[in-house]
């Protein structure tokens, strides 16, 4: 694996350009438990162009569904035996993703589908590296098995690049835009058996802000020997234009909701502390692992302060494994999980 910084001519000569790019770091990018971020799944798009300055006009895609990404610890799910290096989970349409994130670096070490289809590295996929910024690459390999039904037993080995590959102004539905933007891409081929001539690969585009964890947009694309296609489009749901009086960038996310869950894991019952800076509603959503929503609570003009609130069967049931609680006071969100045990 190697990390590559660009300082070329070209680089020299566009350095006024660059000074203003912001420079992506552990601190404010990566993956972290607990989190979850939103998005719009639309009509899929081409990922446009590379460089200096782009500005990609993403104005006219069309919502079609929605989607929840979760992250979550590990060590107490169901295959943290079977992926022992992983400490972060981020869940999406029922499928978990298992990374190490610490040290400046995001690895993948596996994944596991709704019928239990396991992937294991025994090489890492890394999915990101810190600092990164426009000019950056990473390049790799990986290796691992993937085990499934009826004995189903593969290796397969990989490549990898990641590149910042464009800088500029991203334009979502609604006219929001979003100057000093970054776009990472990443290329990833995989061949099973050591399959060294196979023509597949996945290629994804992501679209970074500077006070925004994950991405803005996401573009997936399949690439075979019969050409590239774009197989999923999404944007940030949450999106919303700064501010034009002193043109400042905004948090999209709000921290002013601290909360805390204990004991976790738990048995018949669950605390839930919450402190509030701002008088107002507040909505206690909780969703079971498959993304359903199984109860809300409500608390009506509450001031602001430290709140207590038990939750236990009345609002879960009685079934067991991940729950993911979502606080929302107002404009202001966050989200916790929790897992109910034997």
């Amino acid at each position: 694996m190697k990390k590559l910084i660009i300082t070329s001519i070209f680089i020299l000569s566009a350095g006024l350009l660059l000074q203003a790019q912001f420079l992506m770091n552990g601190n404010s990018h990566m993956l972290r438990a607990g989190d979850e971020h939103y998005f719009n799944i639309t009509n899929n798009a081409d990922p446009g162009a590379r460089g200096p300055s782009v500005v990609w006009d993403f104005s006219n895609l069309q919502n079609q569904s929605s989607l929840t990404s979760f992250m979550y610890s590990a060590y107490n799910t169901a295959n943290s035996i079977d992926i022992p290096e992983a400490n972060t989970v981020l869940e999406e349409f029922e499928v978990k993703f298992y990374f190490k994130a610490s040290d400046g670096i995001i690895e993948q070490y596996g994944t596991v589908t709704k019928n239990n289809t396991i992937t294991k590295y025994d090489k890492p996929f890394v999915k990101m590296v810190f600092p990164f910024n426009y000019g950056d690459t990473y390049s790799g390999d990986f290796s691992g098995t993937i085990e499934g039904a009826n004995n189903y037993k593969a290796n397969f080995t990989g490549t990898y690049l990641l590149e910042a590959d464009a800088y500029g102004t991203l334009i979502l539905p609604g006219n929001i835009r979003y100057k000093n933007v970054f776009r990472i891409k990443t290329f990833k081929e995989q061949c099973f058996n050591n399959n060294n001539t196979c023509n597949c690969a996945t290629i994804s585009y992501k679209w970074y802000s500077e006070d925004l964890r994950y991405p803005l947009l996401t573009i997936i694309q399949s690439q075979t020997s019969n050409g590239t296609k774009t197989i999923q489009t999404a944007y940030y749901s949450k999106a919303e234009n700064k501010s034009v009086e002193d043109n400042q960038d905004r948090k999209l996310v709000s921290e002013s909701i601290e909360a805390k869950i204990y004991p976790n894991p738990f048995k018949e019952a669950f605390k839930l502390d919450y402190t509030i800076v701002n008088d107002g509603n507040v909505s206690i959503e909780i969703y079971d692992n498959t993304g359903k929503k199984v109860s809300t609570i409500q608390k009506l003009n509450q001031k602001a302060g430290y709140y207590t609130e038990t939750i236990n069967s009345d609002n879960i049931g009685n079934q067991l494994g991940m729950f993911h609680i979502r606080i929302i006071a107002g404009d202001d969100v966050v989200s916790k999980t929790v897992i109910r045990g034997e």
